[in-house]
């Protein structure tokens, strides 16, 4: 049933856009260890030097029991510091069984979010075969989940891996549809609807061994995740503040491209791959940045005042789609993806949530504009089959007014849209 309310939920973004420059801040090379220290959040997870993995988890016995601290996971490193770099050796999956890779910075399915991930899309045409997936280099497996996606009971439950890869890097994988070997004897046996990592046993793994298998299915799963980040680089924002006061932004700050893990010609293969979700390679594709924002324009992300990112709430009219879901998201998105598509995410006029997408041709096409040249003081009307959105920019450019609805951009009223801020 619809409502005029405020919904909130918690979203675990774990589904699948011209990148910016994102700079990034490298830490001081021996840093210290942040074993010991006071967290905030149960089960997150960080590196803290070569092969060491911290969590956050309650302490049990002692003057601080029942209190979050940082932990060192089994199989880590006792020596903190680190100076080094992981150096990918080993392809994760058979180059000739991926249609197209795309780049970090883009918009998650629903939209409004920044993926933090690259979407690994096989072939169309390897539908419904077990793809090998191998570790790229030596890493420690230290956390798992095994999760369902949805209520449809055809959808078989999926892995997402979680791995340390020394010197505060770690590598993630979702949407796994089978493990093997090491990892098949550490992870969990029951689904779950989550796919937040839980701790498992320690694994070593080599690079160049086998851990898993992904298996496409059309319609339903066309990818899978690779994640990358670096806890010692720091991406930067237009509202830096925003992203470092909130608990769910820890990957849009430290999310590094994966394929600039690889060298030489093992690198260019995978750089030639990135391309538009579901599409075919675009030569020159950059692998992408996380901060989409340019300040003074319509680009990026953009948020309802007080809002913490990834913590979703929705104004305007609400529903459910097996979570809330509505009109207005707290954060909302503009990009560019590589084809030229203009992406809009987190705007919706009815059902299903999904990105507005407006190609340059097609359905829409007289309405193409890159967000980019929408300026502080600009205005701009998106259309396509299923809705419009329009958008004012103040005259400063630290505001944005977006009204969303099915009538054609004539009829829309911005006093009747909400405003967003960085």
């Amino acid at each position: 049933m619809r409502s005029i309310r405020t919904v909130v939920v918690i979203a675990v973004i774990a589904f699948m856009t011209a990148a910016l420059t994102t700079t990034v801040v490298p830490a001081p090379a021996q840093a210290a260890t942040v074993e010991g220290k006071a967290c905030k959040k149960a089960g997150a997870t960080q590196g803290d030097g070569p092969s060491r993995t911290v969590i956050c988890a309650k302490v049990a016995k002692g003057k601080n029991k029942g209190k979050l601290f940082w932990q060192l996971i089994n199989g880590s490193s006792t020596k903190p510091g680190c100076t080094a770099r992981p150096n990918f050796t080993k392809d994760f999956i058979d180059p000739d069984h991926v249609q197209v890779v795309v780049p970090i910075g883009q918009q998650t399915a629903f939209g409004g979010s920044i993926s933090v991930r690259s979407y690994v899309h096989s072939k169309p045409a390897l539908d419904g075969q077990q793809l090998p997936l191998y570790a790229p280099v030596d890493m420690t497996l230290t956390q798992a989940a095994y999760y369902k996606i949805g209520t449809d009971p055809a959808y078989k439950p999926e892995y997402s891996l979680f791995f340390d890869a020394g010197c505060g890097f770690t590598l993630q994988l979702y949407h796994v549809k089978g493990v093997v070997g090491a990892v098949a004897g550490v992870v969990p046996k029951n689904p779950v609807p989550s796919s937040a990592g839980q701790p498992v046993t320690a694994t070593r793994i080599k690079a160049g061994e086998q851990i898993g298998w992904f298996q496409g299915e059309a319609g339903k799963s066309v990818a899978f995740d690779l994640r990358m980040e670096d806890s010692s680089r720091t991406n930067s924002f237009i509202n830096q503040a925003r992203f470092a006061s909130s608990p769910g932004a820890s990957g849009e700050l430290h999310a590094v491209c994966p394929y600039d893990f690889y060298s030489g010609a093992q690198r260019q293969r995978w750089l030639a791959k990135l391309g538009a979700p579901s599409g075919d390679p675009v030569a020159g594709t950059a692998c992408g940045t996380i901060s989409q924002g340019e300040a003074g324009s319509a680009q990026g992300m953009w948020f309802f005042k007080d809002a913490q990112v990834n913590q979703l709430t929705y104004r305007g009219e609400t529903w459910n789609e097996g979570m809330p879901a509505g009109q207005y998201q707290s954060q909302i998105a503009f990009s560019v993806d590589p084809t030229g598509t203009v992406r809009i995410g987190g705007l919706n006029a009815g059902t299903p949530m999904t990105q507005m997408m407006i190609g340059q041709q097609g359905p829409g096409s007289d309405t193409w504009r890159n967000p980019l040249s929408v300026k502080s003081g600009g205005e701009h009307c998106w259309s396509n089959s299923s809705q419009s959105v329009k958008v004012r920019m103040s005259a400063d450019g630290a505001a944005l007014t977006a009204v969303v609805g099915k009538e054609p951009c004539s009829l829309l009223d911005l006093s009747r849209g909400q405003t967003y801020v960085r």
